[in-house]
């Protein structure tokens, strides 16, 4: 399967109990789980998986929890420790239109809503509660713009433009104070 059809769901933390359960660290919220059946492909990066039935898959805010078919035992789970899981995007229950990956976000423009430039997406952060795209500004000063409805009013891929509102005191934070830029 080619890796660009394979979307990151988290990284395989421990296990959990005697029988092959594996708890996901890292782990994107997926709106309806992974069903039973589901099939995850499993390696340290897209180009290199191995292909496992989803068993079972339960999702709270504080822990994912993962069973493999091809796993019964918690030896067996513990060799695929620190493995990323993927899937495919269709498979997981989110829109393509609610995600993006990375590279479609590094590089865009941000304005905010009366069109006037803020700066270019520089880094992406993926975190737990939700991501953080960095921007670095015409100073060469950084803000950290959370993915969050009140911030991210519209993305437009084709035409590389981001339209953010900058919450109060979101453009005096500046998270590269005192770091030399990568060479």
């Amino acid at each position: 399967m080619a890796s660009q059809q394979l979307e990151y769901i988290g990284v395989l933390g421990r296990t959990h109990g005697l029988d092959g359960t594996l708890v996901l660290d890292d782990a994107i919220a997926l709106p309806n789980g992974l069903a039973h059946g589901c099939i995850v492909h499993v390696g340290f990066s897209r180009d290199f998986t191995k292909s496992f039935a989803v068993e079972s898959f339960a999702q709270t805010e504080h822990r994912t929890l993962m069973k493999l078919r091809e796993l019964s035992t918690a030896e067996q789970a513990s060799g695929l420790i620190d493995h990323a899981v993927f899937a495919r995007g269709e498979d997981l229950g989110i829109n393509s239109s609610d995600r993006y990956r990375v590279g479609d976000i590094q590089g865009c423009r941000v304005i905010n809503e009366q069109g006037d430039e803020i700066g270019v997406v520089t880094d992406v952060w993926i975190l737990p509660a939700n991501d953080v795209w960095v921007v670095t500004t015409a100073s060469r000063t950084t803000i950290p713009l959370p993915v969050i409805e009140q911030v991210i009013l519209g993305v437009d891929i084709e035409h590389r433009t981001i339209t953010a509102r900058l919450l109060d005191g979101l453009e005096n934070v500046d998270i590269h104070e005192d770091l030399e830029p990568d060479a």
